[in-house]
This record gives structure tokens, sequence and C-alpha cells, in this order.
């Protein structure tokens, strides 16, 4: 015989642990390009939108320019950027529990 059981199950854990990191490994670069394919496209969302007409007053930086009509497109592009983080962080918080259960 080649091996003890205890060399074989140590063999076994080695390869388990290779192939877990792996995943790990593709997963977290599979998120990072994502996360910068959804920043990207942020940035050309808000680069699209119309710019203020006329000279910034005093209200503005109150916040009161969020009542211009020009100010929907940020909005939209604040309250979309908050639903995105909101989905990724879910699905880290699900795959990290994900990972936890397969490793016990």
């Amino acid at each position: 015989m080649k091996y003890t059981s205890e060399e074989a199950l140590a063999e076994i854990m080695q390869r388990r642990d290779r192939i877990v990191r792996r995943r790990t490994r593709r997963a977290c670069q599979a998120l990072a390009g994502a996360a910068c394919l959804l920043t990207v496209l942020l940035l050309v969302v808000i680069g699209m939108l119309p710019g203020r007409s006329g000279q910034a007053s005093a209200e503005s930086v109150y916040g009161s320019f969020l009542l211009s009509a020009e100010a929907g497109g940020y909005v939209l592009a604040a309250v979309i950027a908050f639903a995105l983080g909101v989905l990724v962080t879910l699905f880290c918080l699900k795959r990290r529990k994900k990972m936890s259960d397969t490793e016990t």
C-alpha cells in the first residue's frame, strides 16, 4: 500500500483546500470585475446627465438644488448605486456563510 489512511486523508484535505482557495479567488476576481464595471457604468450615466445651467447660487449648498428639474438623474443614479451596493453586500454575506458552512 502506497499511503496510510492518515496520509491519504491529509492529501484529500490538501486538495480540498486548494480547490476552495481557487474557487474563492475566482469569486473575488469576478466580484472585483463586476464592481469595476458598475463603477464605470455609474460614471458614464452621471456623465450623460445634463449639467446645471446658470451660475451656482447659495441655495445649492443646502441641498435645495435637488428641487430643480435637472437633479432627477443624479437622484436616480444615487438610488441605483445604493441598490447595487446592497445587492453586492448581500451576495458577499451569502457567499461567506456558504463557504463557512462547507468548511465545517
